[in-house]
């Protein structure tokens, strides 16, 4: 099937990890897809966790949106967690997005890729509470997002990132249980 796709920005290329396809980032460490690399940069890499923002260039909103996105992608460095989370976004006015359960009518949209997951992402859909309208929910879509730690918590609360290894690479996790390298040399010196 023919999948629409901008070519690749001549800029800021590295080598994507199957060494053909091309990954694109920007200064905040965004990967830019096309319909093109969607596939191997996304659902190729079944043990990465990918959140994936579709938005236009000409969209008011998005812009505003970016913004956190950037940030997201700042905090996913900041606290190491690169190796795990992809941060990604795809311009839909340019592109098609190849995933039979991805729906880019309204924008921004955020998608969750889970790691082993991919067939079945999750959708960011507008907050609602028990007596807000639907109407005025819809309306709003991603308005209760205001910073990149709220799309964290986001990702938390859908219950498929393993926190005990994301503690351990921000450095948080102190396990006292395991055996230090000192520990064992202790123990064969005593036997």
């Amino acid at each position: 099937p023919f999948i629409r796709s901008e070519a690749p920005l001549p800029t800021s290329r590295t080598t994507s990890a199957q060494g053909t396809n091309q990954q694109i980032t920007n200064k905040p460490n965004v990967t830019v897809l096309t319909g093109n690399t969607f596939e191997p940069l996304v659902m190729d890499r079944s043990d990465e966790h990918t959140m994936l923002l579709m938005q236009t260039n000409t969209c008011g909103h998005c812009k505003r949106f970016s913004i956190f996105w950037n940030e997201l992608s700042s905090l996913v460095q900041a606290m190491n967690w690169s190796s795990v989370i992809n941060v990604m976004k795809i311009d839909v006015s340019k592109n098609d997005v190849p995933h039979n359960k991805i729906n880019a009518w309204d924008l921004p949209s955020v998608y969750y890729f889970p790691a082993g997951e991919k067939s079945d992402p999750i959708e960011m859909t507008p907050a609602t509470n028990q007596n807000s309208n639907p109407q005025h929910d819809y309306d709003e879509g991603l308005g209760w997002v205001t910073s990149g730690y709220d799309l964290v918590k986001w990702m938390v609360t859908q219950g498929k990132l393993d926190l005990e290894l994301l503690s351990r690479l921000d450095g948080s996790y102190k396990n006292d249980e395991a055996p230090s390298e000192k520990n064992e040399d202790e123990i064969d010196e005593k036997q």
